[in-house]
């Protein structure tokens, strides 16, 4: 009887901590203490993007995943462009979201578009993100991170973009 309640108790920490490693990470951007004062001050991060921004946080947040970032292309990286120039680094591009995927709004905030991190699916077709400067009330910069669940896909294509 121990020894199979031993083993029951392995199995079920082994699926904890599995299922654990699996929780993108999306705390710690390396901008953080600096927004938004960074982001009205139109600072460029180590991606050539605008810290405080949606794309920067998106950047940060696949570097954080060990997911690629060497497909960015300098001066072509606003939110509207990502999926163009995923599919030109060969990257997939659809609208089927993942865990990891970055969701792109290339109709929101424009001429920019938005990005942001996939965290989870949810039932009903809606996604979980992580993002920084969601267009506020007439497209206002907040340049502030949040956290969104049941967020509707809209118009959203996703990059899936594999581990480094």
């Amino acid at each position: 009887m121990f020894r199979r309640v031993a083993i029951v108790l392995a199995a079920l920490a082994a699926c904890a901590s599995a299922s654990a490693a699996r929780a993108p990470i999306v705390y710690g951007y390396t901008y953080a203490a600096r927004c938004p004062g960074a982001g009205i001050a139109d600072v460029v991060d180590r991606w050539g993007m605008y810290a405080c921004n949606c794309t920067s946080y998106v950047a940060w947040a696949l570097s954080a995943n060990h997911q690629r970032t060497d497909w960015f292309i300098r001066g072509s990286m606003d939110a509207w462009n990502w999926p163009h120039v995923a599919l030109l680094a060969g990257l997939v591009v659809d609208r089927n979201p993942t865990v990891g995927s970055v969701a792109v709004w290339p109709e929101i905030a424009r001429p920019f578009g938005h990005v942001a991190y996939v965290t989870g699916l949810d039932a009903g077709r809606t996604i979980d993100v992580a993002e920084y400067n969601f267009p506020g009330p007439h497209g206002a910069d907040t340049f502030d991170f949040e956290t969104r669940s049941f967020v509707r896909r809209g118009d959203a294509v996703f990059i899936h973009v594999p581990r480094r």
